[in-house]
């Protein structure tokens, strides 16, 4: 894979997801009176986020050049 401006944008948008993810996490445990729930799931959701906001619109974008 080349780096080009898409595949940077691309990376962007994944370290928004996981920059996001972290600081939710991290504001949880500091502030919740009971963050385990909240401590698993968080995380769980990055790849759920991953493939909405990353991988679905670079398969999209792909075809659109094809």
């Amino acid at each position: 894979m080349k780096i080009n401006r898409d595949n940077v944008k691309w990376a962007a948008r994944f370290a928004a997801i996981l920059l996001v993810a972290f600081l939710a996490d991290t504001l949880v445990v500091i502030y919740a009176r009971h963050p385990l729930p909240w401590v698993a799931i968080i995380p769980a959701i990055i790849p759920v986020l991953v493939s909405v906001f990353v991988i679905i619109p670079m398969i999209r974008a792909e075809q659109k050049h094809s």
